[in-house]
């Protein structure tokens, strides 16, 4: 990764592909839905939400981190469906919020984004559970504060270490719900969340 900086023009892009990445996977995440209800539709509701910021994201017509934010976070509310959804809008409201007034960012201001953005969607979830897609939010935001700290203008070592952090919780969700571990399946939504890192991931990479 060349960058040192994130623009809006390369946000767009970020979001299309973890969208895109979304769609590509998303009859495998409804496979490993079993909680909270085995509706075998928590891929579909993630896409569907993602589809709904892509499409307000394509209409927008600003060219900074806020307002491309600004546009995923007003069509992923619109088109947030189930459990997953909406705790994914929330995620995209938060991030939103991070980067407002902001015209670019740097891997600090990305990972604290990340940060807003888990503490919203806990604040929407009336019981947080742990083990769901909350937890594997949490913990990448953490870590990747930690890692921005550390290299504030790294963005290979950042996704490195957002990725190999979503992976190592994300296995270890398996362990933390009783119906997870009946079924043998990690949770379906952390796996959705974690799909749409990669696609940002890619994209930063010119994959």
């Amino acid at each position: 990764m060349t960058n040192t900086t994130i623009g809006g023009a390369l946000l767009r892009e970020m979001f299309l592909t973890g969208a895109a990445l979304l769609d590509k996977n998303k009859a495998l995440i409804d496979s490993l839905n079993v909680f909270p209800v085995p509706d075998g539709d928590t891929g579909t509701n993630m896409f569907m939400t993602m589809q709904g910021a892509v499409k307000e994201i394509k209409e927008c017509k600003g060219d900074t981190v806020a307002e491309i934010a600004a546009a995923a976070s007003l069509g992923s509310l619109r088109g947030a469906r189930g459990n997953s959804g909406v705790i994914l809008s929330q995620i995209l409201r938060g991030f939103s919020r991070a980067l407002a007034g902001a015209e670019e960012m740097d891997a600090t201001l990305l990972a604290q984004a990340l940060k807003t953005g888990t503490e919203a969607a806990y604040k929407a979830v009336m019981k947080p559970k742990e083990g769901t897609i909350l937890t594997v939010a949490r913990v990448i935001a953490e870590e990747a504060v930690r890692q921005a700290e550390r290299a504030p203008e790294d963005y290979d070592a950042l996704f490195a270490n957002i990725l190999s952090t979503g992976d190592t919780i994300l296995k270890k969700t398996q362990q933390m719900l009783p119906a997870l571990t009946q079924a043998g399946v990690v949770d379906a939504g952390g796996r959705g969340l974690l799909l749409i890192y990669m696609g940002y991931a890619a994209c930063l990479r010119g994959e």
